[in-house]
């Protein structure tokens, strides 16, 4: 007999613009959704927009292939709806996908709790010192309350990382029962079609929700200071998070100098990106946080090596040569890695680019992490 999962996740497909939860929960119903009965609750809206989704009947289990999803609106996103999900079949594990939100996290958890099922609850990098940071009061009152209403012994932490353990036991202590199982990632293409790239010039993309946490204005500023010898055609996609910050982005944008030419390209549906990024070169994320990092492993899979902070789980990247991981202290150092993969010629670049394409290939098919994963929903 199947093991029965339901999910609960803030935004889901067709919704894009919340980038890798989304992509966390897809990839794991492409994994299991034939050996394990998925059912997800989630919003009839995207990240961000005030319309529904088009065409979708809210409130109303609809079947697709290999899950079926529920999407709530306003007026059903409620105890008195949960209750009713909750009850409605003999689901084996309840599985978490947020810490901070509400709706789709604490209220679901707490009936749960209540009902003494077997919950599963991946934090997706909330609890990071980066992503703590932002909102600090805030979060820091929510993990007070969380802690001592005694809930977290209650339960099975998802680590996607070592980090992301070691970050669970910090701030809810050492007996959490806590599995390490790193996020899944999409099947990819079993081979890499090579990109010109001509000395001097770089095609150099930012991928990501435009907010503070993801550090867009660290980007523009590493930027600026890169030497007038090179041409580096800037590509940002991602949704706008938050327009404050983007007007500030905006700002420095209008004073970078002429050798550094930008493109705002907007948010871009994820069954989109792989063609988007056969036209990119590098990614540069300086994130003060991720637990994993899903835009990481699409650059590696469109064979894009990657300059980030050494605030991710991808670490060593240049003895790997795929990429560089910088600490965020150290400003010139993205200039110079930037500067550095303008500079070489399209045979270096070829030899970087089949490295992350090769990277991302083994940790697709890594049976290791699946098996991790799967047994977070065993009840063995």
């Amino acid at each position: 007999m199947k093991n029965k999962v339901l999910v609960f996740i803030d935004w889901f497909l067709p919704g894009y613009k919340a980038g890798g939860p989304i992509q966390s929960i897809s990839n794991f119903v492409h994994h299991f959704g034939s050996e394990i009965e998925i059912s997800i609750v989630t919003s009839n809206k995207d990240l961000g927009e005030e319309m529904p989704y088009v065409g979708i009947e809210p409130n109303v289990w609809l079947k697709k292939t290999n899950y079926k999803i529920i999407y709530l609106d306003k007026e059903h996103t409620n105890v008195t709806t949960y209750k009713k999900l909750l009850k409605q079949e003999n689901y084996t594990t309840v599985y978490i996908n947020s810490l901070f939100s509400f709706l789709f996290a604490l209220l679901p958890l707490w009936l749960a709790v209540k009902y003494n099922m077997r919950i599963v609850l991946a934090p997706r990098g909330m609890l990071g010192s980066g992503a703590l940071k932002i909102k600090k009061r805030k979060k820091q009152l929510a993990l007070l309350l969380i802690k001592i209403s005694g809930v977290p012994n209650k339960i099975i932490w998802q680590g996607t990382a070592s980090s992301e353990i070691l970050e669970i036991k910090k701030y809810f202590g050492e007996k959490m029962q806590v599995k390490l199982a790193p996020n899944l990632s999409a099947k990819i293409p079993e081979f890499l079609v090579n990109k010109q790239k001509a000395a001097a010039t770089l095609d150099l993309f930012f991928l990501s929700r435009i907010s503070e946490k993801k550090n867009l204005i660290g980007a523009l500023k590493y930027l600026k200071k890169v030497k007038k010898c090179y041409q580096i055609n800037f590509s940002i996609i991602g949704p706008i998070g938050e327009t404050g910050y983007w007007n500030e982005c905006e700002l420095l944008i209008k004073k970078l100098p002429k050798h550094i030419t930008v493109n705002y390209l907007g948010a871009i549906p994820n069954l989109e990106l792989p063609q988007v990024l056969k036209q990119q070169q590098v990614l540069l994320l300086p994130t003060f946080n991720e637990n994993f990092g899903h835009v990481i492993l699409e650059a590696f899979q469109a064979g894009c090596p990657v300059i980030l902070s050494n605030q991710t789980p991808w670490q060593d990247l240049e003895k790997k040569k795929i990429g560089y991981d910088i600490d965020l202290d150290k400003p010139l150092d993205f200039t110079l890695a930037i500067e550095f993969f303008a500079k070489i010629n399209e045979e270096d670049y070829q030899k970087w680019s089949l490295n992350a394409f090769n990277f991302a290939l083994e940790f697709t098919n890594n049976k290791e992490i699946i098996n991790a994963n799967r047994d977070l929903f065993s009840n063995k």
